[in-house]
């Protein structure tokens, strides 16, 4: 009887624990790029340019993928659907773009885990050289949203956007 007690108490516990943390979580990452803004520009405008360095897409060689709109203006979408547990399923919708400065969209995924997200790569220039800051705005429910405090959704996104990252200055400096 008393560890049904303790147990239920540790349940309790965690379920107030999670309620203080909160569920919404920012993450941020950027990278120097030793070119241009117009240069990094050109790989950040569209949806396009950014699936070439998404660090994503690798994942699975057979990823169906399908864009709708005029890509690099509000409203395009891209979409994928892949078997492949960590690529998953979902669709990107550009919300907004500042010429040679900053492209936002909403990122809606469906599977292995349902969410939404609002993203942003912003470009400054910092002497000859280019900051892109990549940034992801979302939250996780509750009482799931205990994992914020294992930084679960740090280690995997830092891994991701520090290659994506890596990947962009790579192509933005060939």
């Amino acid at each position: 009887m008393l560890a049904l007690y303790i147990i239920g108490g540790l349940i309790v516990l965690i379920l107030l624990v999670a309620a203080l943390v909160g569920t919404a979580w920012r993450f941020e990452r950027s990278i120097l790029i030793n070119a241009a803004v117009a240069r990094v520009w050109q790989n950040i405008n569209s949806l396009h340019a950014i699936n070439q360095w998404n660090p994503w897409l690798d994942r699975d060689p057979n990823l169906h993928q399908e864009y709708t709109g005029t890509d690099g203006t509000p409203g395009a979408a891209y979409a994928w659907d892949s078997p492949v547990k960590n690529v998953g399923a979902g669709n990107q919708t550009i919300t907004g773009v500042k010429e040679n400065s900053e492209m936002t969209s909403r990122v809606v995924f469906i599977r292995p885990f349902a969410g939404v997200g609002d993203a942003s790569i912003k470009i400054t220039a910092e002497g000859a050289a280019t900051r892109a800051t990549w940034v992801m705005d979302s939250s996780t429910p509750y009482p799931m949203n205990i994992i914020k405090l294992f930084g679960v959704i740090e280690k995997n996104l830092d891994r991701d956007f520090t290659k994506g990252l890596n990947q962009l200055k790579a192509l933005s400096e060939k």
